[in-house]
């Protein structure tokens, strides 16, 4: 095991809560090949896991191949106007769909007519599909990408931060796989608060410490250092949210087979993107059986069904109503 096993100084507390470190972990960058190592350290009372030093240098860990720039989005088609019409009663239907993007918003029982807010989304492929899906009120947000960028039919990627937005202007924001990038977490939660309706729902997907961390410690692939800048608890996210004015009224766990087979390749220090074929699919059915994966998708269902999952989605509301 990669730890260096010493306890930090007072003045090197945890972001998230303030207490000492415990315990220091030596990571290395697999996704890509680099193997460049960072420190994590590990908050001794809410366990977060935070990156020792921002890096100077991030954009090396983004290159242009980096799976979110390249997602393909679908064309959009504006729904006809009869469908439209019966919404209420579609919707209901549509919900019971199992696709990620259909059963995270279950929970919030979201109506077509809802703004709609997705931050981080780089070139919108979520958006795309849930407009093409019946929601038509939604644009995204990334301060990140080129320029901004126009769907049509009102779809737009702003290149802007969430602090040039209009308050109170949403009723639900979705960050799926974002937060765990950003570094300032407290004062991107308090943006969020005041983007929000007084009744909307802050949507957030992220990497959980859970039992994978327990197997794999410094080869769990969600560290996925450098990019990864926090890996929350479930304890350090109620903290999170009750700093910052909201409440976690639900959960819901959906980490997959990847937390295995993903880390079991950076233990056997094998990158998920050889250089030699940058833009490849994980190459998990060169190393595992096919019952090997369907073994660990197993596991992964039922870590899920004990809120143990690596994986999770967190439904936030302001606290004060």
């Amino acid at each position: 095991m990669n730890i260096l096993n010493t306890h930090l100084t007072d003045g090197n507390l945890c972001k998230i809560c303030n207490s000492p470190f415990a315990d220091n972990y030596l990571v290395k960058e697999m996704m890509f090949g680099f193997r460049d190592q960072f420190t994590y350290n590990q908050c001794s009372a809410c366990n977060c896991l935070q990156i020792d030093k921002f890096p100077d240098n991030i954009d090396k860990y983004y290159p242009a191949y980096y799976y979110s720039f390249n997602a393909d989005t679908a064309p959009l088609k504006r729904q006809p106007f009869f469908k439209r019409l019966i919404a209420n009663i579609r919707i209901k239907k549509l919900l019971n769909d199992n696709r990620p993007v259909l059963r995270y918003l279950k929970p919030i029982k979201p109506k077509f007519s809802d703004r709609i807010l997705e931050i981080g989304c780089g070139k919108g492929k979520q958006i795309c599909d849930l407009f093409n899906l019946g929601f038509e009120n939604i644009e995204g947000v990334d301060k990140f990408i080129p320029k901004e960028i126009d769907h049509g039919f009102g779809v737009k990627i702003l290149k802007k931060d969430i602090k040039d937005l209009t308050p109170n202007s949403y009723d639900l924001i979705i960050m799926n796989h974002v937060l765990e990038h950003m570094p300032q977490q407290q004062d991107v939660l308090r943006g969020c608060l005041k983007l929000l309706r007084d009744n909307g729902c802050l949507m957030i997907a992220i990497p959980i410490i859970a039992e994978a961390f327990n197997i794999y410690k410094e080869n769990w692939v969600q560290l996925d250092a450098p990019r990864h800048f926090f890996l929350h608890t479930v304890k350090s996210m109620k903290i999170l949210a009750e700093q910052t004015g909201f409440e976690i009224r639900s959960k819901l766990f959906d980490s997959l087979s990847f937390q295995f087979t993903a880390s079991e390749l950076y233990k056997r220090d094998i990158e998920l993107f050889p250089e030699s074929n940058e833009r490849c699919a994980y190459p998990f059915e060169k190393y595992f059986s096919k019952e090997e994966i369907e073994n660990y998708q197993k596991q992964a269902i039922k870590l899920n069904s004990e809120e143990n999952g690596d994986t999770a989605v967190f439904y936030l509301y302001k606290s004060n109503l």
